[in-house]
């Protein structure tokens, strides 16, 4: 399984996401492929097709009783390979039956691996050059097109009803008899965090790779105030977790600007709860280390459990069970996206601007989908609304002094 070396004895070309085997000796072909063929992609990307292999070396282990995939590239044994192939594929295809999950990036990885290493391992001249590249090009060819699940649709963009996200902004508030964090310092991390995620849209990753230097400022003399910006970027250096989060692409590498209130949220919860710490990090953990991702998620477990029966319902009839980062996110962009086109852009402007704020490539089909998603104009209402509740309610929290 990938492993994470961060050991400070490493040195830093060392350090990273690496392959190994039930042992825990390195996997050498998949290590050759990820720092050597692939050193230009981002630590989350190196860690999905890490853990796909680790799964191919795996279903190869298994068919033929010992971990033999190392020795069938470097023999270059496209025979053996491609018969490794056609039963890792009817292991992903039973797996994608039972459990309606795609399978295909698993499938994409294995291919991609085996027909560049034994491209790589396979250097010959002559005829059995020839040879081997009438046979990756069959296997490239045919098995490329294959798929563990071939029927897979497009999953539906769902935004959060307007009942959940006004139940959730209840819940959220710091003095809120129903919020179930049972510190302060939780509380006003955790509203941070919430507030990050559903008005500024941004991943799990990137909130949990945020500096408090994410924070800018600058006068802008043309207007005659400051304004403020984050700057959502890699800012790995010294992380001490064992699953460390990065950004998906090189588009999510972007500067968003931001409202006063997220502005003094961020500052209140860093100069009162965030602690004195040896991180730069925003975002602490009770002892005293950057957040862990999966407590993103634990953190949502939570507030879902704490939501009325009536949110709950409409949870359960938009087709979730709970409330997730990702399902922020949605929201964010259905919301911006209806703003986009209720301020008169047409839709073709209005997918751009989405997909530089979101930090979506240029070839991304995620604003075509977020066009196509269902506004509900009772959702911007009650984004607005009480978000300006909320913010009046925040103001009277805060010391006016904080605030300057």
């Amino acid at each position: 399984m990938p492993i994470n070396l961060q050991s400070s004895f490493l040195p830093p070309s060392m350090r990273g996401v690496a392959a190994v085997g039930s042992y825990g000796a390195p996997r050498f072909w998949a290590t050759i492929w990820s720092d050597v063929l692939k050193t230009k992609l981002e630590p989350s990307t190196r860690r999905k097709h890490l853990s796909a292999l680790d799964r191919f070396y795996d279903a190869v282990e298994r068919q033929h009783g010992k971990d033999c995939l190392d020795q069938f590239i470097a023999d270059a044994d496209a025979d053996a390979i491609e018969d490794c192939l056609i039963g890792f594929l009817a292991q992903l295809r039973n797996e994608a039956a039972v459990s309606q999950i795609d399978k295909s990036s698993t499938w994409i990885s294995a291919i991609s691996f085996v027909t560049d290493m034994l491209r790589y391992s396979g250097n010959a001249s002559g005829v059995r050059a020839s040879e081997m590249e009438a046979k990756l090009l069959r296997l490239d060819t045919l098995y490329r097109q294959l798929a563990p699940n071939p029927e897979a649709q497009d999953t539906p963009i769902r935004a959060l009803p307007p009942r959940v996200i006004e139940d959730l902004y209840e819940i959220f508030r710091p003095d809120s008899p129903r919020n179930p964090f049972k510190t302060e310092t939780l509380r006003w991390r955790n509203l941070l965090i919430f507030m990050l995620l559903l008005r500024l849209g941004l991943r799990r990753g990137e909130a949990a790779l945020l500096h408090v230097a994410s924070f800018k400022e600058d006068f802008d003399p043309e207007i005659g105030k400051a304004v403020h910006w984050l700057d959502v970027e890699e800012t790995n250096d010294g992380d001490p977790r064992y699953e460390q989060p990065s950004l998906k692409t090189e588009a999510s590498r972007r500067q968003l600007p931001l409202s006063s209130e997220i502005v003094e949220l961020t500052q209140y919860y860093a100069g009162n709860f965030r602690g004195r710490v040896n991180y730069p990090h925003l975002l602490i953990s009770q002892k005293a280390k950057p957040l862990a991702l999966r407590s993103f998620g634990k953190m949502f477990d939570v507030a879902t459990e704490a939501l009325s029966e009536s949110a709950k319902q409409s949870l359960k009839k938009q087709g979730l069970t709970n409330v997730s980062c990702h399902d922020l996110r949605h929201t964010s962009a259905v919301v911006r996206m209806r703003r986009y086109q209720d301020s008169g852009l047409d839709v073709d402007k209005a997918q751009e601007k989405l997909r530089v704020f979101f930090g979506w490539k240029k070839s991304s089909d995620m604003p075509r989908l977020y066009a196509k998603a269902y506004f509900e104009t009772s959702l911007a209402e009650v984004w607005d609304e009480k978000f300006d509740t909320f913010v009046d309610a925040l103001r009277r929290t805060i010391p006016e002094n904080n605030h300057q």
